[in-house]
């Protein structure tokens, strides 16, 4: 499994993914520190006591579209893994080595997984030091929460690795990018159910969340740095990038077995596919 791993973080490189995201993340955190600085300047001006509720919509504002960031590149990075080397030939030369098919599996979605792992990271990293520095929002710092950040990027890749495997590239990027549609219009239905006290959009963000919970692991994330104790500052003030309610440990979990099932139904169907 090194082996596939290794080839998978060259075949990272060799296609420049990683260089054209990490340019396109370099533009993307200037704007939004260039954004958090002047605004919070414009908007903190005669704010008064409203002064202290800026700068944490200024966070979620980006970790919200740093997810988003995040899920496009392990959806890009890995939707072509297994079909598009099928179309090329690639895969003709290394399923008949000493190779089984579930090493060549589980070393891509490690390759991959070790990249946007890493690139999370550092991308939840900078977002609470461009907010802190231009704010001075106290951010408490929570493994738990950059762990939940790095862990949305596993959730597209084991979609993406499963679709792979038995779908065209371009059939299997519509299909993710549906899906991750989806859990996203959900999450924001139910931010505005709990705003508005709807029950039924509560629901329908609920159910969204079973089919894609990496918008619930936004949620969590979010609720877990800017809740306050007797006051949820998250559902008041943040509107459909808050939390009105703490997702679950039970979601947590069940998002851990939303990712291994989709690796086993990967494993399954490449292992009987037909090269």
């Amino acid at each position: 499994m090194p082996t596939i791993i290794l080839l998978t973080l060259k075949e990272i490189v060799r296609r420049r993914i990683l260089l054209v995201t990490v340019i396109l993340t370099v533009i993307f955190l200037i704007l939004y520190g260039a954004g958090v600085h002047y605004g919070y300047q414009d908007m903190s001006r005669g704010a008064g006591p409203l002064k202290a509720l800026i700068a944490p919509q200024f966070l979620a504002l980006g970790l919200y579209f740093g997810s988003f960031i995040i899920a496009f590149l392990a959806v890009m990075a890995a939707v072509g893994t297994i079909s598009s080397e099928i179309e090329n030939g690639t895969m003709h030369a290394i399923v008949p080595g000493p190779v089984r098919r579930s090493t060549i599996i589980l070393g891509k979605f490690c390759g991959y997984g070790l990249m946007l792992s890493a690139f999370a990271a550092l991308f939840y990293f900078a977002v609470l030091l461009i907010v802190h520095y231009n704010t001075g929002l106290d951010i408490p710092v929570k493994a738990a929460a950059a762990g939940l950040f790095c862990l949305q990027p596993l959730i597209l890749l084991a979609v993406a690795m499963l679709g792979s495997t038995f779908l065209s590239t371009l059939a299997n990027g519509i299909a993710a990018f549906m899906l991750y549609s989806v859990g996203v219009v959900g999450g924001m239905l139910e931010q505005i159910g709990y705003l508005a006290g709807s029950k039924t959009l509560v629901n329908i963000g609920i159910v969204s969340s079973l089919l894609m919970p990496a918008d619930s692991v936004y949620r969590k994330i979010v609720y877990s740095l800017l809740s306050v104790p007797g006051a949820s500052l998250s559902m008041t003030m943040l509107g459909p990038f808050g939390s009105g309610a703490e997702p679950s440990a039970w979601m947590l979990a069940y998002t851990a077995f939303y990712i291994l099932g989709f690796l086993l139904l990967a494993l399954r169907i490449f292992s009987k596919r037909d090269i």
